[in-house]
C-alpha cells in the first residue's frame, strides 16, 4: 500500500509541472503579443503601417527605405483621380520643399536627407506630413495617423 501511495504523489507532481509549463508558454505568447520582444512588436506595427500608407489619400507611400547615411527614399503615389501639386514633404522633422504635380495615379520617388545614420538591421519610425494644393484649395495638409516603419538597409 505504501508503494501505491508514492506513485500517486509522483503522478501529482508530474501533472503540476506539466500544468506549470503550459501556463508559462501561454504567458510568453501573451507577453510577445503585447510587444515585449522588440522584433515582434516592430513587425506588428509595420503590418499596420504599410497598408495604411499605401491606401492613404490623396498621397500614398508605396515603398520606403533608409540608407546607412540617413537618406530616406520614398515612392509617393497620387491615389486620387484629381491632379495635385505637392508643396512640402515632411518626414521625421526633415522637410523637403518641392513643387511637383501629380496626375491621378502618378508615382514619383523622393529622397529625404538628414535623418541621421542608420546601422543595417536596426529599425526606423518616422511621422509623415504633406502640404499640397488642388485646383480649388491651397495649402491642404495630409497628416499621417501612423508613422512609416522599416528596417535600415
Amino acid at each position: 500500500m505504501g508503494e501505491k501511495m508514492r506513485f500517486q504523489k509522483g503522478q501529482g507532481a508530474t501533472e503540476y509541472l506539466v500544468l506549470l509549463a503550459v501556463v508559462l508558454i501561454i504567458a510568453l505568447v501573451a507577453i510577445s503579443l503585447l510587444g515585449f520582444f522588440p522584433g515582434l512588436a516592430l513587425d506588428a506595427k509595420k503590418t499596420q503601417s504599410d497598408p495604411y500608407w499605401k491606401a492613404s489619400r490623396p498621397f500614398g507611400i508605396l515603398e520606403h527605405s533608409l540608407s546607412s547615411d540617413g537618406n530616406l527614399s520614398v515612392v509617393l503615389q497620387n491615389n486620387d483621380a484629381e491632379r495635385y501639386t505637392l508643396m512640402q514633404l515632411n518626414i521625421g522633422g526633415s522637410s523637403n520643399n518641392t513643387t511637383a504635380t501629380f496626375s491621378g495615379g502618378e508615382k514619383k520617388v523622393y529622397v529625404v536627407r538628414g535623418l541621421g545614420s542608420c546601422t543595417a538591421g536596426s529599425s526606423y519610425e518616422y511621422n509623415v506630413n504633406m502640404t499640397y494644393n488642388s485646383s480649388d484649395i491651397s495649402n491642404q495638409k495630409q497628416i499621417g495617423t501612423k508613422p512609416i516603419i522599416g528596417k535600415c538597409g
